[in-house]
């Protein structure tokens, strides 16, 4: 009796399978990815040339994806330290194809950015540096931009976080409009996605997330309360506090004391004891930490920047700062102070300089009539010349018909 071999056991793990599809995608990525107008390099690893408008090999971005990349990167600049300033820019095709031309929010510029054209340096993820110049009169990058984004081959729909880590070099963070790619998202599959775990599982796990998120607003776990962020019993009266060794921040019964450097601690401290009270006091119940956080910052950032304003400061400027003093004030921030101290250095600067420019424009008008009177004066002294001359011909003209009158009058008969 003749027996059948035994086939061998084949490997059809959920694992393997999804190693299989993983491999198919990448392939018809890579064959997509070969007709782009890319090219590379190899020496120097960076692009030397690159067509964003063909780069779109995943998809045309939408307002959905710009509206979600633009969102990660908010959230990237959420996670960020507080203490250096940054902003989100989503990138339009003017940023990323043709001039390749990038603006800065004026208001970041007026408060942080160079009062003239300087190299700026962009620094990536992986820590590499790029050179740019910034021109202060556009408030924006130039020579430079270009390469940055020739380089990190960015799409219209990114979103890019730039943060300021020091005078002047920017650490970017890049949000794209994508997403994950398809290779990312099939091996991510593999990596993160335990076998028998299903997409339902994945999204109760992602609520569940959330959830944590939104309980984390109120109520802090011990790996933050490990970081310093602690619940206070009492507030101490400012009246009691003797040194700023007696002097914590504390926001809806919360020290931040962690939350805000050292030396920014003294400056808010010198500031609270020049008003005896503390400045934050009456902030809005319940208000974000990391809001709470920034405005004490900002005030103080505020603060030192009226402390250094030159007559040369522009107006522009001055209204920057009241107007964030002002939102401050909206949600209890005590800042009036500083308000009026900006209202007292406009006067000084720029009341004086409206009368001095309506007295000039006086004197401009003086000079205007003068020089039409010395136009008219000279027309008259021409005419009395001319009157003179017409004069004395008739005088001698009289002279002569006197001697003819006379000679005439003696002839003989």
């Amino acid at each position: 009796m003749a027996i059948a071999p035994q086939s061998k056991p084949t490997n059809t793990s959920p694992l393997t399978s999804s190693k299989r599809k993983a491999m198919e995608i990448k392939k018809k990525v890579l064959q997509k990815k070969a007709k782009q107008k890319v090219s590379f390099d190899l020496q120097q690893n960076l692009s030397v040339s690159y067509d964003p408008k063909s780069a779109h090999w995943i998809q045309p971005p939408n307002s959905q994806a710009k509206s979600a990349a633009t969102e990660r990167a908010k959230e990237v600049q959420a996670s960020l330290p507080s203490e250096f300033p940054s902003f989100v820019k989503p990138m339009l095709p003017s940023h990323v194809t043709g001039g390749f031309w990038l603006g800065f929010p004026k208001k970041f510029c007026d408060v942080h950015m160079p009062k003239h054209d300087e190299t700026v340096v962009l620094v990536d993820e992986d820590d590499q540096e790029f050179s740019t110049k910034y021109l202060v009169h556009k408030f924006g990058l130039s020579a430079g931009w270009r390469g940055f984004s020739i380089s990190h081959k960015l799409l219209e729909g990114d979103a890019l976080v730039f943060q300021l880590i020091k005078n002047w070099k920017f650490k970017v963070y890049i949000a794209r409009v994508n997403g994950l790619n398809e290779i990312d998202g099939a091996l991510g599959l593999l990596n993160l996605v335990p076998c028998g775990m299903n997409l339902s599982q994945i999204e109760r796990e992602r609520d569940e997330e959330d959830m944590d998120q939104d309980r984390s607003l109120v109520v802090f776990n011990q790996s933050e309360a490990s970081e310093g962020l602690r619940f206070s019993q009492s507030v101490v009266e400012f009246k009691n506090i003797k040194s700023i060794k007696d002097f914590n921040i504390v926001v809806d019964d919360l020290v931040i004391d962690s939350e805000i450097p050292k030396h920014f601690q003294i400056k808010y401290y010198d500031l609270c004891c020049s008003q005896n009270m503390y400045l934050h006091e009456n902030l809005l119940k319940g208000l974000n930490v990391k809001l709470a956080v920034g405005i004490i910052l900002e005030t103080v950032t505020v603060s030192d920047a009226i402390k250094a304003c030159k007559v040369t400061t522009s107006r522009d400027d001055f209204e920057t700062w009241d107007k964030t003093l002002k939102a401050f004030e909206e949600v209890g921030m005590k800042v009036g102070f500083l308000r009026g101290r900006i209202g007292k250095l406009v006067g000084l600067l720029f009341e004086s300089s409206e009368v001095l420019e309506v007295k000039r424009n006086e004197q401009m008008k003086a000079k205007e009539e003068f020089r039409v009177f010395n136009e008219k004066l000279l027309r008259v002294k021409e005419v009395i010349k001319n009157l003179d001359f017409e004069i004395e011909s008739l005088k001698m003209k009289g002279e002569k018909l006197e001697l003819v009158f006379c000679k005439e009058a003696n002839a003989p008969w």
